[in-house]
């Protein structure tokens, strides 16, 4: 049942771009081990999620869409390149699974979109080097619920919210009903983390909005408690263009945000090799863990460790380094009780006891015992001198 509430809350439509379209824009950032270890090593996600990247000259931010639900990368290219020109802000527009390039590879959930929205976004701060909080993050209908969940995580710069809804449930009980809500379970619950996101927030929801009433906008900004703003434009549909009236994003954002923003000469720079093939890269990304996995394998399991007498012989890995292991230390402790004294033995008793076992030795004939020679057979040990050094003062 869950999986067929999802394909009507994910309508994805028929692919409309290919790997050759947008070339200099469209790009394959790599799963994240952190956030998908199912899918690091899996051949089927080798290519990486499909991304579109947008640079702007000297923008030091960077604005992270999430698109509608029945629209992919293909679809909205138009749009966020508008956004990049009108805002001077770099972009980076996000795929969802089963959306577009990732058709057929893997379904859209709650769960998917949340991922690839969390891997985008680390990919920002650890790959291209851009804080927090130049970071805005923008979500159209259903792109919403992976912002919103961002902006209560992290503290980002700013986020824009168009056609918001309050939840899956409540926009769903606003078109059919209020009885799916016995059928449909609860997905990106917006109304409940809207409070707990601290930057400015921007929400502009169309009054002519028929799939979803721009009350769930207005209820989403009674709970937010940072800063924010509302914007309702009388004429404005769920799907409308928003750069066909500059009072519907436009001026709005330039104005509450203070685009385009700080700027610095070194912006933010896609690597090359994300705009490559993406599944040369997993193999060698593969290849590269494999031989690392076996090192430590050989290191670990080396018999020789076991061998040898010396405790701390055997290492472990630590950071960047081999670490010794962590062993008791022995220091003598002058509270610690010792030998009784009726029970020491003086230095003149112990060679008193050792020449009496060797006369009773010599009297037994024990073999290979002479008593000119001593042991016949024994090795000459010979002690070593032992040079201590001096303590440096």
């Amino acid at each position: 049942m869950s999986s067929f509430i999802d394909k009507l809350v994910f309508p994805a439509p028929t692919p409309t771009y290919g790997k050759d379209a947008f070339k200099k824009h469209l790009c394959f950032i790599p799963w994240n081990e952190a956030v998908s270890p199912d899918r690091v090593d899996d051949d089927r996600y080798a290519e990486g999620i499909p991304c579109v990247w947008l640079p702007a000259p000297r923008a030091a931010g960077v604005i992270l869409f999430c698109h509608g639900n029945a629209e992919d990368l293909g679809m909205c290219f138009p749009f966020v390149r508008h956004m990049r020109d009108q805002f001077k802000m770099n972009v980076l527009a996000v795929e969802y699974p089963g959306y577009g390039l990732l058709h057929g590879v893997s379904t859209s959930s709650e769960a998917a979109l949340k991922e690839v929205a969390l891997t985008a976004f680390r990919f920002i701060l650890d790959e291209l080097k851009v804080a927090y909080e130049q970071i805005i993050l923008f979500g159209r209908s259903v792109g919403s619920g992976p912002t919103v969940y961002l902006a209560s995580r992290f503290p980002v710069g700013g986020l824009i919210l168009v056609a918001a809804f309050a939840s899956v449930r409540e926009a769903a009980k606003s078109l059919i009903g209020n009885f799916v809500t016995h059928v449909i379970d609860e997905r990106f619950p917006n109304i409940a983390l809207i409070g707990n996101v601290s930057c400015p927030t921007l929400f502009i929801h169309g009054e002519k909005d028929s799939l979803v009433p721009p009350s769930h906008s207005v209820a989403l900004f009674k709970q937010c408690r940072a800063r924010k703003l509302l914007i309702t434009p009388p004429g404005m549909e769920h799907n409308t263009n928003l750069f066909t009236d500059a009072q519907y994003l436009a001026v709005p954002a330039i104005n509450f945000f203070g685009l385009p923003g700080y700027q610095q000469e070194s912006p933010p720079q896609m690597p090359s090799r994300f705009f490559e093939d993406g599944r040369q890269a997993f193999l060698m990304r593969k290849a590269a863990r494999r031989k690392q996995k076996g090192i430590e394998g050989t290191t670990d399991s080396s018999p020789w460790f076991y061998l040898c007498g010396c405790p701390t012989s055997r290492a472990r890995r630590d950071g960047d380094g081999l670490q010794p292991l962590d062993r008791p230390q022995c220091e003598w402790d002058p509270e610690r009780p010792g030998i009784p004294e009726d029970q020491a033995v003086t230095g003149s008793e112990i060679a008193a006891r050792r020449n009496a076992a060797l006369d009773a030795a010599a009297e037994q004939k024990v073999p290979g015992w002479d008593e000119q020679e001593g042991w016949k057979d024994a090795q000459d040990f010979r002690e070593e001198e032992i040079h201590t050094k001096p303590p440096v003062p």
